[in-house]
């Protein structure tokens, strides 16, 4: 509701004059996203989140929940109590001996064995499958979904999709006269997909349970170059910052906009606001880095935390030993 002193028009206008568009009404239509006194432009709808506000924040939430999140690595559970170290050692043994398995029914129990520890490391499940199953299908449909047919996999066919007039020939393909989806192309769409399925969830399963400070500490054990670690952990502090800049900027200039300009004039502020951004970034890394050199720095990477194996530790590398193990000996008797 307008206040009263808005309501009323303007004390001062002469008597006899031509009365104006009343205050009341010219601000209710910007309100009612109205067209003004010959105005074509568009008000900004009111209460809505546009195209590029959604993205920011879409964008913005899923480095929150995703990345910047520590909630599950500080909980009780079988994979936060271990060493990290240890425990980044064990999932590469895992992901690699997944990387060999050729059989369906043992890529899938590996998988299976993933479920089982994100239930024992208090992460929920429907949370950990929405978090392996967002990237699963994206990446690996585009490429599994041509292999079902025998354009691409040739054996036997179990459902005829398209019929033609004859064979065709294009480059090194050969079309044949029937395409159909085989049971070959089937099941290496199966192993292909349990192959990722399974290293992926391995993989959450590590970055969710574990600290990220605690995770660059452990990398250092696979002698991974230092330079590459600080940057990571570089990239870890200020990604969050650099994501709250863009959605400043862009709050700051829907808070000053009253009607959209022409489409030429808000992809020049884009790009002229992507070359500020990249120019803040590069004056921040700067800044940061004579910080760090005026404090002492250098080029070695000093941690507070120190990483001692117990027995506990010992005990889960001997488990994945025989489980891998396990799963190699397995895979080789279904398929010989």
């Amino acid at each position: 509701m307008l206040p009263d002193w808005i309501k009323q028009n303007n004390p001062s206008e002469p008597s006899g004059a031509k009365p104006q568009q009343p205050t009341q009404e010219l601000l209710q239509g910007i309100v009612n996203n109205t067209s003004l006194a010959g105005c074509k432009c568009k008000v900004p709808p009111v209460g809505r989140k546009g195209f590029v506000q959604r993205t920011i924040d879409g964008t913005a939430g899923f480095f929150r929940e995703t990345i910047l999140t520590e909630t599950f690595a500080g909980r009780k559970g079988l994979l936060q109590a271990l060493d990290p170290r240890v425990k980044l050692v064990t999932i590469l043994l895992i992901i690699g001996s997944i990387s060999v398995l050729r059989s369906p029914v043992t890529i899938w129990g590996v998988y299976g064995f993933s479920l089982l520890l994100s239930l024992t490391s208090m992460i929920p499940l429907i949370y950990f499958l929405k978090r392996v199953w967002l990237f699963v299908p994206l990446f690996s449909a585009i490429i599994v979904i041509p292999a079902v047919f025998n354009v691409i996999t040739p054996g036997e066919p179990v459902w005829t999709i398209l019929t033609l007039t004859g064979s065709h020939g294009l480059g090194p393909y050969h079309i044949p006269s029937t395409i159909a989806v085989t049971r070959q192309g089937v099941l290496t769409a199966i192993i292909f997909l349990g192959r990722v399925a399974a290293s992926v969830s391995f993989a959450v399963l590590m970055t969710l349970t574990t600290r990220w400070n605690n995770l660059l500490q452990a990398l250092k054990t696979l002698r991974i170059p230092s330079i590459f670690v600080l940057i990571l952990g570089m990239a870890y502090r200020y990604v969050a910052l650099l994501v709250q800049a863009v959605q400043d900027m862009h709050i700051a200039r829907k808070s000053r906009t009253l009607h959209y300009g022409p489409t030429g004039d808000e992809q020049r502020w884009v790009a002229s606001r992507i070359g500020y951004l990249f120019k803040k970034t590069y004056v921040m890394s700067q800044d940061v880095h004579n910080a760090m050199l005026s404090r002492g720095f250098s080029g070695e990477i000093r941690t507070l935390t120190v990483f001692r194996a117990k027995k506990y530790d010992y005990a889960w590398g001997l488990f994945v030993m025989v489980i891998c193990a396990v799963a190699l000996y397995s895979d080789h008797i279904m398929l010989s």
